[in-house]
């Protein structure tokens, strides 16, 4: 068998080459296709996360915010600086903390509810304003009481409410705000003048007659038999031309009185 004999191929048995050509298809640049389909909402999406995050309509400033159920433009201006909703972002304003502190901020508020919407409008601040039922002056000073006892500073003059002087109820004491209102109101009921009624923390409400006598009633809804019982005194005390200066008559079953003022 013969030997077999091999050829290797040389550059002439290619034919010539054309290094032009292949240099300039090394050069060629790789072509990235963006899928644009993908990268536009994406795009979008973060164009509205920087907007909403760092866009000033977001964010709280003074007119952005109103009062509501406020009586004076005043007090609605307390409100919202006590709020302290100035210059945070709608979407991390803290409610509770912020109905907490105007509830501290302004006594005058019962209730507060903040109302602020996910889209860029006006937040709302309700409040519930309490109603006085009383002025209750302690020295130079002035407050007002309401149905619920909770006393709180004087705003203005309300000459149309009944004023007490005198000091405040403890509230450890024996008399609670409320039953010293329900005997101002049943002593204004039997025609006692208001004006002329004081507290004191002993013996309650104390009335000066027109005499100058000193009447204490106590406290309490329950003025009509006290009331008799100072008439009573009154017609014994002429009767028998005898001299009182002080009546106590808050247990009309054991009135005392006495010559001297002594409270």
């Amino acid at each position: 068998m013969g030997r077999k004999t091999r050829y290797y191929r040389t550059a002439a048995l290619l034919g010539p080459t054309d290094h032009r050509a292949a240099v300039k298809a090394r050069r060629q640049p790789i072509r990235i296709r963006i899928p644009w389909r993908v990268v536009l909402p994406l795009l979008v999406v973060l164009g509205l996360a920087l907007w909403v995050g760092l866009g000033n309509t977001w964010y709280l400033m003074w007119d952005d915010y109103a009062v509501s159920g406020a009586s004076t433009p005043h007090l609605r201006r307390e409100i919202k600086i006590a709020s302290e909703l100035l210059g945070w972002h709608r979407f991390l304003v803290p409610r509770d903390a912020v109905e907490a502190a105007v509830l501290a901020g302004v006594p005058a508020v019962k209730a507060v509810s903040l109302r602020c919407p996910v889209l860029p409008l006006p937040c709302e601040i309700a409040v519930e304003e309490r109603v006085p039922v009383l002025t209750w002056q302690v020295g130079s000073e002035s407050y007002w009481v309401d149905r619920d006892g909770v006393f709180y500073p004087e705003r203005f003059e309300r000459p149309d409410l009944p004023l007490l002087r005198g000091p405040l109820p403890d509230a450890d004491g024996a008399y609670s705000v409320l039953s010293v209102y329900e005997g101002l109101r049943a002593l204004a009921a039997l025609g006692v003048s208001i004006d002329q009624l004081e507290y004191t923390a002993t013996r309650g409400l104390v009335w000066t007659d027109a005499d100058g006598r000193r009447i204490a009633f106590g406290v309490g809804p329950h003025m009509t038999a006290r009331w008799r019982a100072y008439e009573t005194v009154m017609a014994h005390l002429a009767a028998s031309a005898t001299t009182a200066r002080s009546i106590d008559v808050r247990f009309p079953e054991g009135v005392t009185y006495t010559q001297e003022i002594s409270w």
